[in-house]
């Protein structure tokens, strides 16, 4: 499937959008001061090693230490490798101890960012593995020969270096003298960045995870991209001196933005909603939460026309291409839920957990099909390495705190008629007055009061669920009695 690139610069803010038979599938916003720093390397210092959690928590000068798993610290020495099998934390770090680590997942919620010693560096043609003697060729090269040229071109690269490489998609045509520089240039990236960590105070950022103009050339510009372009010369510039080519880099000067043009904004929009509207009629329920997400497949206003096997078929069939697309766009990782409608027919759950592994190889990220539950749910699970859109984009509610739901009117009422006859049990009898928003104090007016003299005064400015109860000033008491 060709994609289209859109880039695009304002005011500080780059948005790089993706493109696929003209619906926006991918968003990536880069913004002053962002947090996105997953590819980053910082000179970290220990804080706080936890035995019973096998990891130690690290300080890179970021609002919350970074986690760092037992797993995920180098040991240089073979041996003591070897003596250490179970990998224990408390022999491998200590409180105070400085190390370079790698971000290689963005925090979420309450969760501080993770954290590896095992540092890798990209580059268009290969990603640099610093500690691990490993050669691997992209599954997306799939000739037997260009794997084995590749193959060894890697092997003759990484020989004697103790280091490896993953050759990426984009070098399926690559020569071998292009290999070779940029392995050159990825190795002499790493030794400055041990140069500067060897003279730097941690906490202390070592290298950034590059603007998101580079990445879109350096991470996605593949076989697949038929073009990328972006709105305005100076961008466009940044893109050809970096793209080193001009084939598929276009420039965009229309009155009209280019994301207008591709309604952009407008995809996004639908895309930070609950619902999520099928052109059959049915429906997809996307429900985020801190553990999983999960997604409801409703038949809606979706008849069909044969039997009713053939329609939930159908539906579901179409609804699995539109919740791939939503889970791309919205950046959802970790474990995702699906409950499509259920259908009688084993070989109906076969073709769609078929059409759903066909689906998933078109994900950047890594989404793996786990199957299907005894219950009928079929099981997602997709690499988690930014926040997902909606933290990015979106806060929390003030009023509901992101719970997604407030106290009805009524409920509040009822909680504030319950907490002045708790006062009065307490032997208060003075005359109360009780300011909330319109609708709260109706329902106090339909309810009643539980006894003394009670006023109401209705403020459109006080937020559903909030109320004040204080001392009324009978002789200019506000609002109306209850």
């Amino acid at each position: 499937m060709k994609r289209t690139l859109l880039l695009e610069s304002l005011r500080g803010e780059t948005r790089l959008a993706v493109i696929e038979d003209n619906r926006l599938c991918e968003l990536y916003v880069e913004r002053p001061g962002g947090d996105d720093v997953t590819g980053s390397i910082y000179l970290g210092r220990v804080e706080n090693v936890i035995p019973g959690m096998n990891a130690a928590f690290v300080d890179i000068g970021q609002e919350k230490n970074g986690f760092l798993s037992a797993n995920d610290i180098q040991i240089t020495d073979r041996s003591l490798s070897d003596k250490l099998s179970d990998l224990r934390i408390e022999k491998l770090a200590r409180p105070g101890s400085e190390m370079l680590v790698q971000v290689i997942k963005a925090q979420s919620g309450q969760k501080g960012h993770r954290l590896s010693c095992h540092i890798t560096l990209p580059g268009q043609l290969m990603v640099l593995l610093t500690d691990v003697e490993y050669i691997g060729v992209s599954k997306k090269i799939t000739d037997p020969a260009g794997r084995r040229r590749l193959r060894d071109v890697a092997k003759a690269l990484t020989e004697g270096s103790g280091m490896g490489v993953i050759i990426r998609t984009a070098s399926g045509n690559a020569s071998q003298e292009a290999l070779k520089m940029e392995w050159a240039a990825l190795t002499a990236q790493w030794q400055t960045i041990q140069r500067q960590a060897e003279h730097s105070i941690a906490p202390k950022q070592i290298f950034s995870n590059t603007s998101l103009t580079l990445r879109c050339v350096r991470d996605m510009l593949d076989n697949s991209v038929e073009s990328v372009w972006a709105d305005g010369q100076s961008l466009y510039d940044k893109l050809i001196s970096l793209a080193g080519e001009t084939g598929r880099i276009r420039l965009h000067d229309s009155p009209t933005p280019l994301f207008d043009l591709y309604r952009v904004d407008a995809q996004l929009d639908k895309a930070l909603r609950k619902y999520v509207w099928l052109k059959s009629g049915g429906s997809l329920v996307i429900e985020q939460t801190e553990a999983m997400t999960v997604i409801d497949v409703n038949t809606g206003k979706f008849t069909g026309r044969k039997d009713l096997e053939d329609t939930i078929f159908r539906l579901n069939c179409e609804a699995a291409e539109e919740l791939v697309r939503q889970i791309r766009l919205r950046d959802i990782g970790g474990i995702i839920i699906v409950d499509f409608i259920d259908m009688k027919d084993a070989e109906n759950n076969e073709k769609l957990l078929d059409l759903l592994r066909m689906l998933a190889k078109t994900d950047r990220s890594r989404l793996t099909v786990v199957g299907m539950t005894g219950l009928g749910l079929i099981e997602l699970t997709r690499k988690k390495e930014r926040k997902p859109l909606s933290q990015q984009l979106l806060h929390i509610c003030s009023n509901c705190g992101g719970d997604g739901m407030t106290p009805s009117h009524e409920t509040t009422a009822r909680r504030i008629i319950h907490e002045i006859w708790r006062r009065q049990r307490g032997g208060e009898d003075n005359p109360l007055m009780v300011t909330a928003c319109p609708e709260v104090t109706g329902w106090l007016r339909t309810i009643g009061s539980p006894g003394g003299t009670v006023y109401a005064d209705p403020d459109t400015k006080m937020k559903p669920g909030e109320y004040d109860i204080s001392p009324a000033d009978e002789s200019r008491p506000r609002g109306t009695r209850i």
